[in-house]
Protein backbone atom coordinates (compact mmCIF):
# COMPACT_ATOMS: atom_id res chain seq x y z
CA UNK A 1 0.00 0.00 0.00
CA UNK A 2 3.04 2.52 1.02
CA UNK A 3 4.18 1.41 -2.40
CA UNK A 4 1.17 2.37 -4.11
CA UNK A 5 1.03 5.84 -2.27
CA UNK A 6 4.24 6.49 -2.92
CA UNK A 7 4.39 6.07 -6.94
CA UNK A 8 1.15 7.56 -6.94
CA UNK A 9 2.43 10.89 -5.22
CA UNK A 10 5.95 10.80 -8.00
CA UNK A 11 3.13 10.40 -10.58
CA UNK A 12 1.54 13.61 -9.20
CA UNK A 13 4.89 15.38 -8.84
CA UNK A 14 6.27 14.71 -12.38
CA UNK A 15 2.80 16.26 -13.86
CA UNK A 16 3.08 19.35 -12.50
CA UNK A 17 6.79 19.65 -13.50
CA UNK A 18 5.98 18.67 -17.32
CA UNK A 19 2.69 21.33 -16.61
CA UNK A 20 4.99 23.89 -15.76
CA UNK A 21 7.50 23.00 -18.66
CA UNK A 22 4.27 23.27 -21.20
CA UNK A 23 3.34 26.30 -19.63
CA UNK A 24 6.88 28.01 -20.22
CA UNK A 25 7.33 26.47 -23.30
CA UNK A 26 4.12 27.82 -24.92
CA UNK A 27 5.25 31.40 -24.77
CA UNK A 28 5.04 33.13 -27.71
CA UNK A 29 8.62 34.70 -27.13
CA UNK A 30 11.70 34.10 -25.67
CA UNK A 31 11.55 36.94 -23.25
CA UNK A 32 8.20 36.00 -22.01
CA UNK A 33 9.58 32.47 -21.51
CA UNK A 34 12.48 33.48 -19.52
CA UNK A 35 10.08 35.70 -17.63
CA UNK A 36 7.70 32.23 -16.92
CA UNK A 37 10.51 30.28 -16.18
CA UNK A 38 12.15 33.16 -13.50
CA UNK A 39 8.34 33.12 -11.78
CA UNK A 40 8.20 29.25 -11.56
CA UNK A 41 11.85 28.51 -10.82
CA UNK A 42 11.34 28.31 -7.05
CA UNK A 43 8.42 25.90 -7.61
CA UNK A 44 10.59 23.45 -9.78
CA UNK A 45 13.44 23.33 -7.59
CA UNK A 46 10.12 22.41 -4.53
CA UNK A 47 8.94 19.83 -7.07
CA UNK A 48 12.61 18.21 -7.78
CA UNK A 49 13.39 18.13 -4.00
CA UNK A 50 9.79 16.60 -3.15
CA UNK A 51 10.77 13.90 -6.39
CA UNK A 52 13.70 12.88 -4.77
CA UNK A 53 12.50 12.94 -1.12
CA UNK A 54 9.58 10.01 -2.46
CA UNK A 55 12.21 8.84 -4.77
CA UNK A 56 14.78 7.65 -1.86
CA UNK A 57 11.30 6.33 0.60
CA UNK A 58 10.84 3.93 -2.65
CA UNK A 59 14.44 3.33 -3.23
CA UNK A 60 14.37 2.32 0.50
CA UNK A 61 11.38 0.16 0.50
CA UNK A 62 12.17 -1.61 -2.40
CA UNK A 63 14.77 -2.50 -0.73
CA UNK A 64 12.69 -3.59 2.60
CA UNK A 65 10.98 -5.76 1.22
CA UNK A 66 11.97 -9.45 -0.03
CA UNK A 67 12.52 -9.98 -3.35
CA UNK A 68 9.93 -13.01 -4.63
CA UNK A 69 11.95 -15.85 -5.40
CA UNK A 70 10.59 -19.32 -7.13
CA UNK A 71 10.10 -22.37 -4.84
CA UNK A 72 11.77 -25.34 -5.86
Amino acid sequence: MKENNLLHQMAKIISEIQAINIWIDDARTNRIARIRYQKSKPRLKDLVTAYKESRRSYDALQKEEPQCTSQK
